[in-house]
């Protein structure tokens, strides 16, 4: 009881005042911004910021990412672009997610083109005053891509090792993106052309692709091609196999372009992985091979993998059926040897492409659709035509093996066929 009112000494009142301070800091959000930088920057910041503000909020994030993890030197950079930044009226501040690329323009901001007290923001929106004062510091001519901005402040890409921080700097100065020095890759003028029109939120691998295939006017294959191994692999490993792929399913508009992911996946473990029957073939090529072959080979490879190792979408197209036209089969000759049956699923247009070297399986969609339907002539079991038949019961393709033209036996055939079957021809069936 006698101690109640026993002087408190010197060092436990600058306790209490200090820890009645730290107490007030949860109301941190009313100060005025001036005085949270202040605070940011002082000694007392690293314990109080630690103890008494939530870890997501953005006067932690200011802290982690502009003060904890920086130099002196690179805190008083950062520091003086904050302070001006402060007397903008902006939202950039109350956004934690924008603050690792305030903190990258504070590092930067020596190499401004412009005053930061010129910028005035353009809207309310806090991701379009980021965009909008990038452009205003860095970009001099207004030409800096979408997505090298896009990148600013993040980690250097994974696959090319690029860090578009320094990227957007280069080019922001007037600079040309193919003499940046840290490019993976040499790009020539063309490339770089293509490249700078590449969509907002690319990496450069992304961008890069998205070049590659602006040179041959396939852009809207973009989306595919980034789902598959030339989207996944980094720069310059085995590109030319892959789009010579992409070549072959460019030449068949009409086949699912969705395969093209899985024929790369098993080229792929053809040529790096292999199985126990047959080892794998590093010197795999395309040569000699036609699309019909790859989708079959690939259809049946992509069977033996495990339920996790396969494609929804690719085995939904695998296990894809149709009715079919109302055209019966046919039997004819001797003991019926020459048979012609209507394929009604899309392994059966992949066998058959696969026997005769051609790429009948991209009718797969409009034979769902009912707008056609596709029949093979067999003499003997051996498959000698593939024909196509309209809805409207017409005959308008006859090919052969590699695409040939039918025989005279073969027409006499199909013929009969057409005559029982009350089908009509195409003027144009028969030639080439």
């Amino acid at each position: 009881m006698a101690n109640r009112n026993k002087p408190i000494p010197a060092q436990v009142r600058t306790a209490q005042r200090a820890d009645a301070a730290l107490a007030r800091h949860l109301n941190w959000q009313k100060w005025p911004l001036a005085r949270q930088l202040a605070y940011l920057f002082s000694a007392e910041a690293a314990t109080g910021i630690a103890t008494r503000v939530e870890p997501h909020s953005v006067l932690a994030k200011l802290y982690r990412h502009c003060v904890a993890t920086r130099s002196s030197n690179e805190q008083w950079r950062i520091r003086h672009f904050l302070s001006q930044l402060v007397q903008c009226r902006t939202a950039l501040l109350h956004r934690p997610e924008l603050v690792p690329a305030l903190a990258h323009i504070g590092l930067h901001y020596a190499q401004r083109v412009r005053e930061l007290s010129a910028w005035q923001p353009p809207s309310k929106n806090a991701f379009y005053q980021l965009d909008s004062l990038l452009r205003h510091l860095f970009d001099q001519y207004g030409d800096v891509p979408a997505w090298v901005l896009g990148g600013w402040g993040s980690s250097p890409d994974r696959h090319a090792g690029l860090d578009l921080t320094q990227l957007a700097l280069h080019i922001g100065r007037g600079q040309a993106l193919r003499r940046f020095a840290g490019l993976p890759v040499a790009i020539s003028k063309r490339q770089e052309h293509a490249l700078r029109q590449a969509p907002a939120g690319c990496t450069f691998q992304e961008a890069y692709r998205y070049a590659q295939l602006a040179e041959r006017d396939a852009t809207e294959w973009l989306g595919v091609a980034l789902d598959s191994r030339l989207g996944r692999e980094p720069i310059g490993l085995d590109d030319a196999l892959w789009l010579a792929v992409l070549d072959l399913f460019r030449a068949e508009p009409d086949l699912d372009p969705w395969q093209f992911g899985p024929v790369c996946d098993w080229i792929y473990f053809r040529r790096c992985v292999g199985s126990p029957a047959e080892s794998a073939q590093p010197g795999f090529s395309l040569r000699g091979r036609s699309l019909a072959s790859l989708l079959a080979h690939t259809a049946r490879w992509h069977r033996t993998l495990g339920h996790l190792g396969r494609n929804p979408h690719y085995m939904k197209l695998l296990e894809s059926t149709w009715p079919g036209l109302s055209v019966p089969d046919f039997a004819g000759g001797e003991g019926g040897w020459v048979q012609v049956r209507q394929l009604r699923d899309y392994p059966a247009l992949l066998e058959e492409g696969q026997r005769m070297h051609h790429c009948v399986a991209n009718y797969q969609r409009s034979c769902q659709l009912g707008r056609n339907g596709i029949f093979s002539l067999t003499f003997n079991g051996a498959r000698m035509l593939t024909l196509q038949l309209t809805a409207a019961r017409q005959l308008v393709q006859v090919r052969g093996r590699y695409n040939r033209l039918a025989s005279a036996e073969e027409q006499r055939w199909v013929n009969q066929w057409l005559a029982v079957a009350r089908l009509t021809v195409a003027d144009y069936a028969w030639e080439d």
